[in-house]
């Protein structure tokens, strides 16, 4: 047997709702616990989550039991005031979470079934809760895999780079937690403890989207950010080019000082292993990760190349590399009296004189897919010339070979003067497209910058991708303020002169790095889980208007005590290019749950964001019979 290779326990025993004590008398956490069949003391893997592991553990029991097969002990753990644990929920991403992470750790270790050893996990919310406790350096913690998650809150998920958003974290993911917060437990739910929490929930708990009517410039959103300098523990940061947090993945990446590795798919919101685009066997990775940091294996991991990426557009595959972003010469190219790129790039200009004035239009950006917004599997980018039409388009000509970028791009927007100054801008939002030989213009990446002061000149760093664009293909900067649903419109946009567009992009010689095959996987949808998903983008020609709709339903999957769940979330966001301060953006989620004591419990959420104010209305029916109905007005920060 290979040094690397571990005897698979095919028996594995889950205990479920163990109680975790806290430094607080009066809460204990609940844990799922998967133990391997062994009398021997084995390492542990915690997740912590605010996502209720009643209903996670339908979706995800799979790889909790796959890891405790293989030897190690899974724990998957509500945060307080989530679930089946105790006390009142914190705000999210709140500094004082890791507090009961912490706890947890302690826990774990000192069980007789752990060998003191302990490992960290998790996607999204699970993946901050990863770094948050790995900030605090807890000893027992030995290595992390912090999947697809912020750093940064306020930038990366709550206000994207500072500008308001209101479809993600408020219609999108505080809806849908509202109905989690209202649903009964899943969990020994006839116990007087279950039912004081849920009660205790219904009545007393304020949800998350009272916090997270924040605006942009609040204070809070620096005071949850994640100091990277922090982590010690060994890391595999691993992300996903059109997911959401792409560029948070690659800025952990860049500033932890300790052993670490980088590994970046196609992937949008989604488990490597659970993507339709490009899946790997990403259990098996982390397996040997888990098996050199916390066994001591000699598994190579640390012998191979640190960077493992996608890279996407022409001749897409795996490439890895030794350093991020690698070596590479800078490729600039600019304008110069009108909205060509050209390269080299030619001498500044006198900002008098405007190439070409972007108009208003609070409709541009929904082509761009849903890359920030988090689906797992749907959205894509679509072909964005019709966006590119409304927006200022500066083009190069047809490239004479291939350019493959890996890292950031920049570009450099410098405005026309009007009356010997420079007007005030609120929000630029560049996207950068590669253009084929037929007009169709497919993204690859995108920046935005919110000037709190006017100047004549705006330097927007891009988000990091791998791309490679083709040759006889071309590259495009288009300006706008806009992107629809993304960010919220602007209220009182004013028009934006450009004199001149710079971009300068990381090109890597195409021979550089390995080519590599990642451990293939093959995708089945499991038939517990049947999902429905809606994505509708409507033009209104009569009104110059536009709505996006997304949708996603989950129906008829059974809990782990018999019961069965089914979940919707629809979210909506219309404008109209007259009437930006008008935008309507909103969720509508809800929940059937049958219980097998035979009632039918039916939960409702609806949210709309508004310019000034988010309004909620939420309901909880059993057989019929309303037992909980409320209404929130929440002002909101701009």
């Amino acid at each position: 047997m290979n040094k690397a290779e571990r005897p698979v326990h095919r028996d594995v025993n889950v205990l479920y709702d163990v109680r975790i004590p806290t430094a607080d008398p009066e809460v204990t956490l609940s844990a799922d616990v998967y133990l391997p069949s062994t009398c021997n003391p084995v390492p542990a893997l915690l997740t912590a989550i605010p996502y209720r592991k009643d209903i996670t553990d339908i979706f995800s029991a799979a790889s909790f039991r796959w890891f405790a097969e293989r030897g190690y002990a899974s724990v998957l753990i509500d945060l307080r005031g989530t679930g089946s644990s105790d006390g009142t929920q914190r705000p999210k991403c709140d500094p004082e979470e890791g507090e009961d992470a912490l706890a947890a750790i302690e826990w774990i270790a000192a069980e007789p079934w752990c060998s003191g050893t302990v490992g960290m996990w998790g996607i999204s919310y699970g993946g901050v809760m990863t770094l948050r406790t790995a900030s605090l350096q807890p000893p027992q913690l030995k290595a992390i895999i912090p999947i697809e998650a912020p750093l940064d809150p306020g930038r990366d998920a709550f206000h994207h780079d500072g500008a308001r958003v209101d479809l993600h974290q408020r219609a999108l993911w505080s809806g849908s937690m509202l109905v989690q917060q209202l649903l009964p437990p899943l969990v020994d739910h006839t116990s007087p403890q279950a039912q004081r929490r849920w009660r205790q929930r219904l009545h007393e708990t304020e949800p998350f989207l009272v916090d997270l009517a924040r605006g942009p410039d609040d204070p809070v959103w620096r005071e949850r950010a994640i100091d990277p300098a922090t982590i010690a523990a060994p890391a595999l940061c691993v992300g996903g080019w059109r997911d959401l947090y792409a560029d948070a993945i690659t800025r952990l990446f860049e500033q932890l000082e300790g052993p670490k590795k980088l590994l970046i798919g196609p992937w949008m919101h989604s488990m490597p292993q659970d993507s339709p685009f490009e899946p790997i066997d990403f259990p098996s990775i982390a397996l040997r990760w888990w098996y050199h940091w916390l066994l001591g294996l000699d598994t190579g991991v640390m012998d191979e190349p640190p960077i493992t990426v996608y890279i996407q557009g022409a001749r897409p595959g795996w490439r890895a590399y030794d350093a991020w972003p690698p070596a590479n010469d800078e490729l600039v190219l600019a304008t110069s009296g009108d909205t060509t790129l050209t390269s080299p790039a030619p001498d500044a200009v006198e900002p008098a004189r405007a190439i070409a004035e972007y108009q208003p239009d609070p409709t541009i950006g929904a082509l761009s897919g849903l890359w920030g917004i988090p689906t797992p599997d749907f959205g894509l980018p679509l072909d964005e010339h019709d966006d590119d039409a409304r927006a200022v388009s500066t083009t190069s000509d047809a490239l004479p070979h291939d350019v493959l970028i890996c890292g950031r791009a920049n570009v450099t927007v410098t405005l026309a003067q009007e009356d010997g100054a420079v007007s005030a801008v609120r929000r630029i939002v560049v996207r950068l497209t590669e253009v084929d030989a037929k007009g169709r213009s497919t993204f690859i990446t995108a920046g935005v910058v919110c000037p709190r002061e006017a100047s004549e000149t705006y330097r927007i760093a891009l988000r990091s991708t791998s791309y490679r664009v083709r040759a006889g293909n071309r590259l495009r900067v288009v300006l706008s303020d806009s992107d629809f649903p993304r960010l919220t419109p602007l209220a009182n946009p004013r028009p934006i002169p450009v004199a001149r567009i710079s971009l300068a992009v990381a090109a890597v010689d195409q021979d550089a790095g390995v080519a590599v095959e990642m451990p293939a996987t093959t995708r089945r949808e499991s038939p517990r889980s049947p999902v429905t998903r809606r994505w509708r983008i409507t033009r209104d020609p009569i009104h110059d208007g536009i709505e996006v709709a997304i949708g996603r339903s989950i129906g008829g999957v059974r809990t782990s005590q018999g019961h069965l769940l089914e979940l919707h979330g629809d979210t909506r966001a219309t404008v109209r290019r007259a009437a930006p301060a008008a935008a309507v953006i909103g969720g509508d989620h809800g929940a059937v749950l049958r219980m097998t004591t035979g009632e039918v419990v039916r939960v409702r959420a609806t949210i709309r964001c508004g310019r000034a104010e988010l309004c909620a209305r939420a309901a909880v029916e059993i057989d019929g019979t309303t037992v909980f109905t409320r209404l929130w007005e929440v002002p909101l920060g701009d």
